[in-house]
């Protein structure tokens, strides 16, 4: 058994998802998972306010990037050692570090992607191994190094018996299909980007409110408000739905420049704030809905976007239809909580990383051959923690 805390910063810069995990790694390469932990601590409010700025900015510098990459380490490092002190969960008893970072920038078709939070000041803070920086490894081999979970999401909520998909809604809303074994099993699992998820409806509802508000809290403003068909139409003509997966996608697409090109047009066009703040939703939950193929028949989802009460409404119409048919229910139900899962995700991640073992479905990403993901360094406990792994269990098929 190994136990690990995952560390998430979304897109959305609100704070760092922490969650607690114990991950048993048996000689099969099966998963058994227990959550034990999670919970979400904001960042300071100027620290968010440079990571927008600097992602949103092409004249961000080299100095700026630097800084923040020591900032949010520290933020980072800060988190463990606040939440586990919130758990009364000893340090000593935490096996290693799971941290996505706070990605900057990403293009995996010109290869490049990067991920913030320097990973030994983490293991520096909390004497714990960590393991970060997990995209660089899938780019290298020509992946999209996005999304990074679906491994995760095929050990937690796939069912041979019925063909399931896992979605998650953060800024970027991501699938991972799960076909049952008639359909295919594991060998046939496919994930994806499908576009924007809270990030427009967010940056629409800052410019609704004047910087008042930074989201559509409980999805009021979209249920007030109506879609406006002209718009919603033309954000829908967009290439990108229309290119086939593996594709991933983020902010440099779907970020502020673009927030701001909708609410113009929508200005153009004469709507109410809650009405473009409506088309936006709309845009969310078509995106998703036209990703999810007909033999599905439950849709599991996490993230942010599962407290939208109005985007879980067009999600459940939209998916709920012919041909689809399909039950859209929160990962909870599955008992893992909804806004958890990226962490959790990371977390056991990091554990199949020291374990030297294949953590990623390269089918999903495009990537050519699969690898293990993750740049580990180590923290205090590194070789005890590396001499019980190795004496407790095989070596990885091939290795």
């Amino acid at each position: 058994m190994i136990r690990a805390i995952g560390l998430m910063s979304g897109t959305s810069a609100d704070g760092i998802d922490v969650a607690a995990v114990d991950v048993d790694l048996d000689s099969d390469d099966r998963l058994g998972v227990r959550v034990l932990h999670f919970l979400t601590l904001p960042y300071d409010p100027p620290l968010r306010s440079r990571l927008l700025s600097a992602s949103s900015s092409a004249a961000t510098t080299i100095v700026e990037l630097g800084e923040l990459n020591v900032a949010v380490g520290e933020a980072l490092g800060d988190a463990v050692l606040e939440a586990a002190a919130r758990w009364k969960v000893e340090l000593d008893s935490v096996d290693v570090i799971g941290s996505h970072g706070h990605t900057m920038y990403h293009d995996a078709d010109s290869g490049v992607t990067m991920q913030i939070g320097e990973p030994a000041i983490i293991a520096g803070r909390t004497a714990i191994t960590c393991v970060a920086d997990f995209r660089v490894a899938d780019v290298a081999l020509g992946g999209q190094g996005a999304p990074l979970v679906p491994f995760v999401d095929a050990a937690l909520f796939s069912d041979p018996a019925e063909y399931r998909a896992a979605l998650n809604i953060g800024g970027i809303a991501n699938v991972t299909l799960l076909p049952d074994e008639m359909s295919g099993g594991r060998d046939a699992i496919r994930a994806f980007d499908t576009g924007p998820g809270n990030m427009v409806i967010d940056a629409c509802a800052r410019l609704a409110s004047d910087g008042a508000d930074d989201f559509d809290r409980d999805g009021a403003a979209a249920a007030r408000g109506t879609p406006a068909h002209e718009l919603l139409d033309e954000l829908l003509d967009d290439d990108y739905f229309r290119r086939v997966a593996p594709k991933s996608t983020g902010r440099e697409r779907y970020g502020a420049q673009y927030a701001a090109h909708v609410w113009q047009r929508g200005r153009e066009l004469g709507l109410h704030p809650d009405d473009v703040i409506a088309t936006v939703t709309a845009l969310t939950a078509r995106t998703i809905a036209a990703a999810i193929p007909a033999q599905c028949r439950r849709v599991v989802v996490s993230g942010g976007g599962v407290r939208n009460l109005a985007l879980m409404d067009m999600l459940r119409s939209a998916i709920g239809k012919p041909p689809a048919h399909a039950r859209v229910e929160p990962a909870d139900a599955h008992g893992v909580d909804a806004d958890a899962k990226e962490a959790v995700a990371f977390g056991i991640l990091a554990c199949e990383a020291i374990a030297g073992r294949v953590n990623h479905l390269p089918a999903t990403t495009g990537a050519v051959r699969a690898t293990v993901l993750g740049k580990i360094t180590p923290g205090r406990n590194y070789r005890h923690l590396m001499a019980r792994i190795w004496s407790g269990m095989p070596p990885p098929a091939g290795g």
